[in-house]
C-alpha cells in the first residue's frame, strides 16, 4: 500500500481533505438544522456536494456544488415544495458564506432519482442532465442531507451496473467503465460549447478538463482494470474514496514500485494546478480578462504540467501489468 500511504502522508493532501470534511460537516449541520424539521410534502430528497469539496481538495475560493435528488417520479414532484427547498439551500449557501451557484442557478434544481434510474442505459439517459448527476454522484460526490437515503440510491445505481455480474468470476464493468469514459467525453464536448460562448470563462474549464477532470475519470478507471475482480462491493469501496485515492489504490494494484517519484511529481503537479485555481478567484463573476492574465502568465508551465500530468495517467492505464482486453476496450 505505498502509493495510498504516500499520498495519505503527503501535507497538501492532509491539509485539503481535512478542510474539506470539515467543510462538508459545517455544511451538513446547517442543513439538518433547516430541513430536518421540514418535509415538504414528503419530497423524500437526499443532497449531495460535488466539484472541489466532493473530490477532497477544497481550496480558498471553493463554491459549492449541491444536487439534490427526489425520491419521488418527477411528475409527482410539487413545484411549490422545489421552490421551498432551493429558497432554504440558497439561504444555507449564503449564511455560510459561499459564491452564488454558477451559472444563475442553470442546474440547481430538484432531480428525480426514479426518473434518472428508469432512463439508466436507455437513449433518453443524457435528458435534463440525468447522466452528469448520475455520474457525479458515483465518481466526487460526499452527502450532505439525508446520508442514508444518498447511499441507498448509489447501491441501487451499483446494482444496475452489476446487474449481469453473479455467478461469473469473469465479468468485467465494461458497462460502468462505458459511461464513466462516456461522462469523460460528454465534459470535453461541454468544453467546446463554452469555448465559444464569450460569456462563459473556458480557460479555467478548460485548466480544469487537463487536472481535476481528467484526474476524477481515469483515476476511478484505473482500480477498475488494475485491480481484483470487479464486484459491487470492491466498486463500493472505491466509491468512499476521493479521486486522487482511487488513483493511488489503483497504483497499489499495479505493485510497481518504480513509478513511485513520478507518482509524487503527480502530487507535486496536481497542487500547483489548484493553487493556480485559487489565484483566479471565484468562478461567479469570472471573466475571460482576469483569467488571461493568470494563465498567459503560468502558460509555458500549465501546458507542461499538464502534458505530464496526462501522460503519466496514459502510462498507468497501459502498464504491462493491466490486461490487453482493457487497454483494447480504453483505445476501442
Amino acid at each position: 500500500m505505498k502509493y495510498i500511504s504516500l499520498l495519505r502522508n503527503t501535507d497538501s493532501f492532509k491539509k485539503r481533505n481535512e478542510d474539506s470534511l470539515n467543510r462538508i460537516q459545517h455544511i451538513q449541520e446547517a442543513f439538518e438544522k433547516i430541513l430536518k424539521s421540514k418535509q415538504y410534502r414528503e419530497l423524500e430528497v437526499s443532497i449531495f456536494c460535488g466539484g472541489s469539496l466532493g473530490r477532497g481538495d477544497a481550496g480558498k475560493e471553493s463554491d459549492l456544488d449541491l444536487f439534490i435528488l427526489s425520491n419521488k417520479e418527477g411528475k409527482d414532484i410539487r413545484r411549490m415544495d422545489t421552490l421551498k427547498l432551493l429558497a432554504d439551500a440558497i439561504n444555507i449557501n449564503e449564511k455560510l458564506k459561499y459564491p452564488e451557484f454558477s451559472n444563475d442557478g442553470q442546474y440547481f434544481k430538484v432531480y428525480s432519482f426514479p426518473d434518472m434510474f428508469e432512463r439508466l442505459g436507455s437513449p433518453n439517459d443524457d435528458v435534463d442532465n440525468l447522466f452528469t448527476v448520475r455520474m457525479l454522484l458515483l465518481l466526487e460526490s460526499r452527502p450532505i442531507f439525508n446520508k442514508e437515503l444518498y447511499e441507498a440510491q448509489i447501491d441501487k445505481v451499483l446494482d444496475h451496473y452489476f446487474r449481469d455480474s453473479s455467478g461469473k468470476d469473469s465479468f468485467h464493468p465494461l458497462f460502468l467503465m462505458n459511461d464513466i469514459l462516456r461522462y469523460w467525453r460528454t465534459v470535453c464536448l461541454n468544453y467546446e460549447l463554452v469555448r465559444n460562448d464569450p460569456r462563459r470563462p473556458w480557460r479555467k474549464k478548460n485548466i480544469n478538463l487537463k487536472f481535476s477532470r481528467m484526474l476524477t475519470i481515469f483515476g476511478t478507471i484505473l482500480p477498475l482494470i488494475s485491480g481484483p475482480a470487479s464486484t459491487k462491493k470492491n466498486v463500493g469501496k472505491l466509491k468512499d474514496l476521493t479521486p486522487i485515492e482511487r488513483l493511488a489504490q489503483g497504483l497499489d494494484y499495479l505493485n510497481d514500485d518504480s513509478i513511485l517519484e513520478r507518482f509524487e511529481n503527480f502530487l507535486k503537479i496536481y497542487e500547483e494546478f489548484i493553487k493556480l485555481k485559487e489565484s483566479m478567484g471565484s468562478k461567479v463573476n469570472l471573466d475571460d480578462a482576469s483569467i488571461d492574465e493568470k494563465v498567459k502568465s503560468n502558460a509555458k508551465e500549465v501546458k507542461n504540467n499538464a502534458e505530464e500530468f496526462s501522460k503519466f495517467l496514459y502510462e498507468c492505464l497501459m502498464h504491462e501489468n493491466i490486461k490487453e482486453e482493457y487497454k483494447r476496450y480504453l483505445v476501442l
